[in-house]
């Protein structure tokens, strides 16, 4: 089975914050998969949203040493397997797929997670969440998910709403199978106080949310905190956690 990846690498999971579901400060080897069908404005993996472009994918040669080696696409599940185990330090949490939209490639993301549980290790999916038919069908294998909630200023997809809402689908398709779960929301300084009350009454006792500011940060405290109180004055002062990109603070990948 063949599957177009962009890279294989080990290093600290940096987003999640405190809630229930997250991976924060955890060991991971992130597996990330080429191509996504959202155009989200920022992006930080702009040159793998067309998986056709992406000739080729690397993979770590030993942890954080930041040395690669390349090979061509589409990779096997045997080659992409062979590049996790080479990087298992005894110490990682999980396995973290994402990309890209890991859903995208259905079929090889449940080998993948499939060779992993027996493997022993745990999964932990991060998912645009837009897509609930291809979710349920990794989530009886799935351990942890990150769902992104698509504010509107992302302008990923002229349909924001209807894109909200199938994530928020994808989540309770995900909390239904046992998984621990929490949704992702990134905001700017122009996020408006309404969407984030229609965020939060939607999530309300069904996943915890982390407010993530955009990278470079350009939001106030006081309007960070403001958005944060709003969404906790509905879901409850104990089901929202502030999550930042803590990874690129530590200069890894």
């Amino acid at each position: 089975m063949k599957v177009i990846m962009a890279e294989v690498f080990n290093s600290w999971q940096g987003e999640g914050g405190s809630v229930e579901g997250s991976a924060f400060g955890r060991r991971q080897i992130f597996v990330r998969f080429a191509g996504c069908d959202l155009h989200c404005l920022w992006c930080d993996s702009k040159e793998y949203i067309d998986a056709s472009h992406v000739s080729r994918w690397r993979y770590e040669v030993e942890p954080f040493t930041g040395k690669f080696k390349y090979k061509p696409n589409p990779a096997s599940v045997d080659e992409v397997v062979d590049a996790v185990l080479r990087l298992d330090t005894g110490d990682i949490h999980s396995i973290s797929y994402t990309g890209g939209e890991p859903t995208l490639q259905v079929k090889p993301l449940k080998a993948l997670m499939g060779r992993m549980k027996e493997l022993d290790f745990d999964n932990f999916l991060e998912t645009h969440g837009g897509l609930p038919e291809l979710i349920r069908e990794v989530a009886p294998l799935t351990d942890y998910a990150s769902v992104d909630i698509k504010d509107e200023t992302a302008r990923a997809t002229e349909d924001w709403k209807g894109l909200v809402l199938r994530e928020v689908e994808s989540i309770r398709i995900l909390k239904e199978a046992g998984v621990k779960t929490y949704a992702k929301l990134v905001v700017t300084r122009e996020t408006k106080v309404e969407n984030v009350r229609w965020y939060a009454s939607l999530l309300k006792d069904l996943a915890p949310l982390v407010i993530q500011p955009r990278e470079p940060i350009n939001i106030t405290q006081e309007k960070l905190m403001g958005l944060y109180r709003e969404a906790a004055q509905i879901m409850g002062r104990k089901n929202v956690g502030l999550s930042f990109q803590v990874h690129k603070y530590l200069n890894v990948l």
